[in-house]
């Protein structure tokens, strides 16, 4: 991203973060993403740390199809830079996930279509 005079510097831009998504849906013309962390006191039957809903990201339609096209974007550099197997080989190995444990279904609400 190119530093404008109006973009605030690093240290005053508030981040956030999640450990996945664990749902995205569509309704109203909006895309919500929910995003996720472990949660530190709550623990499946085997000790496992459960995954909570931490916030939430509504985006337009457009606006999400642009934060994909960057993240295809972000992807193909982290290839090229082998931080990231190629796709041939990601796809013979199982994906790797934060927990071993499904996230509950998330509460439905009438926004997602």
């Amino acid at each position: 991203m190119t530093q404008t005079s109006d973009t605030p510097p690093d240290h005053a831009i508030p981040e956030l973060f999640a450990d996945g998504v664990l749902d995205v849906g569509f309704g109203n013309g909006m895309v919500r993403i929910d995003l996720f962390s472990l949660s530190a006191v709550r623990r499946d039957a085997n000790g496992q740390p459960l995954p909570a809903l931490r916030q939430r990201v509504v985006m337009s339609l457009p606006g999400f199809l642009s934060a994909l096209q960057a993240m295809e974007g972000m992807r193909r550099q982290l290839e090229q830079a082998g931080v990231l197997p190629p796709p041939a080989a990601r796809a013979a190995t199982p994906a790797e996930t934060p927990s071993t444990v499904q996230p509950p279904a998330p509460p439905r609400s009438p926004n997602f279509g």
